[in-house]
Parts: C-alpha cells; structure tokens; sequence
C-alpha cells in the first residue's frame, strides 16, 4: 500500500484497505471478547455484546473509514486535505509549550557565509526536501515545519544571529526566508491514510502518499515536498545520543530532484531521535515481523521500546540548498544518468554532515559531543 513506484488503481488500494480495517476488527473484536471472558464480567448475553460492538466499534470504525481514506473527497493522493487554519491550531502550541517546552525552526549557521548574490538565488526556488531523522515519530519536524507552533522560518539563525530578510516576503510559515515555499510532506500511507488521528492529522498538515507520481505531480503545482530519504528503517537508530541518517543506498530522492529540475533542501532535527528511545539490538523474530508490517504499513511496527519517552527540546535546522543545476536534464522529466544521481547523493551526505557539524553544539538539548552516522 505505501511506496509505490507505480500507481495502483483506486479500486484496487480500496479493496486492500477494506481488507486490511476487515483483519483489524476482526483481531480487535476477537481480543475484545476473549479479554470479557477472562474478566468474566457479569454478563450482557452474547447478542447484547455483540450488539455493543457493532454499535461502539464497528459501525464508527466503517463510518470514518467510508467518510474519510476510503472515499474520493479523502483521498491521500495529493494534499487536497490541507489546512492552513489547521497548521496554526492551539493544539500544536499547547503540544510544543507544555510537552516538549522548547520548539524552533532556524536557519543553519551556514546561511552566515553566504553571500548576497547567492541568497537571492536560493530565496524564490522551490525544493525537493531532505529530512532527518525520522524517529518512531518525527514529531520536532512535524511541529516546527508543519506548523505555526515553532514560530516561522525567518534570518534566525541557530546561533541566535539574525540575518536581513528578503523583501517582499509572502505570509506563509516559511515565506519570511523562501517567498514562495508552499511546503507539503510525502509519508508512508500508514501514516497518512489506514488510521484514525494519523490520517486527520497528517492529511490537514498537506501530508500525502509517499509514492513517485504523487510526489512529481505536487513538484510540477510549484509546491516543495518534504521527504524522509530513510524512511521508516530509519526510526529504528532512534536512539538518543545517535544520530543516524539511513540514506547511503537510498537514492531515488535525488533523482527525483534531478528529473524535476530542482534543488535539495537539507534539514535536520535535534531532538526527534530521542522522543522514543528504540533497542539498540532488536531481536531477530522482531525485526522480522518489523520488515512485514513496514511492507504493509510503511511503518516500523512494532516498536522495540528501550526506555520512557524524553521530551526535549526539538530544533528544525535548515541548511543551505545543494545545488543540482549542473546536473539537471535539458527538460522537466528528462533522463538522468546513474553518475548524475551519484554525485548528487554524494553532494548531498556532504551538505548534511556540514549543517549537522555546524550547528549541533549551538542548539539546546546537549547535541554538542554528537556525530553523524551515514547508514
């Protein structure tokens, strides 16, 4: 259902969704049943329990399901659930305020070196967007670049240093620094579109469906996309104290950039690898069932718990663009060569390591004695 390089017709993710919520409450009714008689409570008659289920679950569960990732006005294809009223509810500043008490998006210190000529290059382009890390739940990305709740992307940098804004700004989250960044986030569809809450959520903050044709369409309406190049594997090293960027084989999001003619946009997290602290060693049945259910899901499931959440502070750093331009084809979805893609990763790892070594010791949460992992 998620990570398609081609696209599977409607009917055909419908009918897999509907077998997927069928298997859910099946195992969700069948452990509500078995859980009754172990309690032994004293007892409806076996058609009143059934009766509570169908009216408390099953029938709500098909309600949201039909009204929501399983109808056409709710489709996870594009970003047509975006709000922008919802990217600045109390909800997410009440989240960053009382939960994790510091959240921001700055620029990175590299930004202090560049010189004119070569901001206004970068400030009216739009982006492919290289995020890391992905942790079990990226929730500092979510926050400062999804939301309003991390204030805006203006000349802050990680430093505290302000730098002078282009003229003319836009009024959009990001659009003090880039004038016409319209940022949208490709996930998993597990994420996006199989949940309750999950779907809501992510569809309302412009997520859609991580899926190549998905994603081209969004670049080509003038919008940047933010991607997570380790994907869900990389939640796996959520580890605090190790920062690991899971993307030396994953490629595809460079050449993507390159077909599309833009830009990579690096940023990274501080924070995000430690909100749920995974096992360093994972069992070898977990992982298994782990490379299942990501194939199903997207998502790495079930998580291997290693200790209680840490709600630290979480800073979005955004780096300076690496420039693809010499790279480009002639047109918009032109070929690229395998050794234009290579060099494009390889430029890109070397932008990510320079934002996260510039700024890790100016950011709060003790990132200072930290290192980059390329995996």
């Amino acid at each position: 259902l998620t990570y398609r390089s081609t696209v599977m017709s409607l009917s055909q993710e419908r009918f897999w969704k509907c077998v997927l919520y069928a298997g859910l409450l099946g195992i969700t009714d069948t452990g509500l049943r078995r859980f009754g008689q172990l309690l032994r409570l004293g007892a409806p008659s076996q058609g009143v329990a059934a009766l509570l289920r169908l009216l408390l679950l099953h029938a709500p569960f098909a309600i949201w399901a039909i009204r929501g990732p399983l109808s056409s006005q709710g489709s996870t294809r594009d970003d047509r659930g975006w709000s922008d009223s919802a990217t600045k509810s109390w909800i997410w500043k009440w989240i960053a305020a009382n939960v994790f008490g510091h959240t921001r998006i700055v620029l990175s210190e590299e930004w202090r070196q560049v010189g004119e000529v070569e901001k206004r290059r970068w400030i009216d382009r739009h982006y492919v967007i290289g995020m890391h890390p992905h942790g079990l739940l990226p929730l500092g990305a979510i926050l400062n670049g999804l939301t309003w709740a991390g204030g805006v992307l203006s000349g802050v940098t990680a430093s505290g240093a302000t730098l002078p804004e282009p003229d003319n700004p836009g009024q959009g989250l990001h659009q003090r620094w880039f004038r016409h960044m319209r940022l949208r986030a490709a996930v998993a569809s597990g994420a996006c579109g199989l949940f309750p809450v999950f779907y809501e959520m992510f569809t309302k903050l412009g997520a859609f469906e991580c899926t190549k044709p998905f994603i081209r369409d969004r670049l080509r309406e003038d919008k940047d996309v933010a991607i997570f190049p380790g994907g869900a594997q990389e939640s796996e090293y959520a580890i605090p104290g190790r920062y690991v960027a899971y993307v030396k084989r994953h490629k595809g999001f460079v050449r993507l950039a390159l077909e599309e003619r833009r830009d990579i946009l690096p940023m990274w997290t501080f924070g995000d690898e430690a909100i749920i602290p995974q096992m360093a060693k994972t069992p070898e049945c977990i992982r298994a069932l782990q490379r299942i259910l990501k194939e199903v899901t997207g998502l790495l499931v079930p998580p291997t718990l290693s200790g209680l959440p840490r709600f630290g502070p979480l800073t979005l750093v955004t780096g300076v663009p690496v420039s693809l331009e010499d790279l480009w084809p002639a047109s918009v979805g032109g070929e690229v060569s395998e050794s234009a893609v290579d060099e494009g990763h390889r430029r890109y790892m070397e932008a990510m390591k320079k934002l996260f070594d510039s700024n890790k010791s100016l950011v709060p949460g003790g990132h200072g004695g930290g290192n980059i992992e390329f995996l």
